[in-house]
């Protein structure tokens, strides 16, 4: 991808991101056909003599809770980012020796050809007591029969 196109998307994430969630703007990348969206946070307060075991641990915490704490804004501005740009979105974060990226693809939609299939969903539906399923099969709540929607 061109250098304008890839400084257009940086620009966009770090003007689209709230305040705070980073120490700074984030590592914007294309890499494999996706977005690879990494930011910094803030190292957790531990003594100075802690071992590398318990900076470890309190990285991998750290990260793990803005990872929780943000997902569904990151799922909505990877949806925003993937209608703007038509590239998913991958994200991930920074805390001190450690960096973790996850939910390839951005927006946790199914996307085709991830080798496994979309999920199957039967759609059932209640009629009101003017439906005349509900009133000739004496009760209200009927399995739609039509094709089944892949989502």
């Amino acid at each position: 991808m061109a250098t304008p196109e890839r400084d257009e998307i940086a620009g966009w994430f770090a003007g689209r991101l709230p305040d705070g969630w980073f120490t700074g703007a984030p590592s914007v990348t294309i890499d494999e056909g996706q977005i690879v969206v990494v930011g910094t946070l803030t190292e957790p307060t531990l003594p100075a003599d802690a071992s590398a075991q318990l900076k470890a641990g309190a990285e991998a915490g750290r990260i793990s809770r803005f990872r929780e704490s943000t997902r569904p804004y990151r799922i909505h501005i990877a949806r925003e980012a993937e209608h703007r740009f038509e590239l998913n979105v991958t994200w991930g974060a920074t805390c001190g020796g450690t960096t973790e990226k996850f939910t390839p693809g951005g927006s946790g939609r199914h996307q085709e050809g991830e080798g496994d299939e979309a999920k199957k969903v039967r759609i059932a539906w209640r009629h009101g007591w003017h439906g005349w399923r509900g009133r000739r099969a004496g009760h209200g709540w009927h399995a739609w029969q039509g094709d089944q929607q892949s989502f």
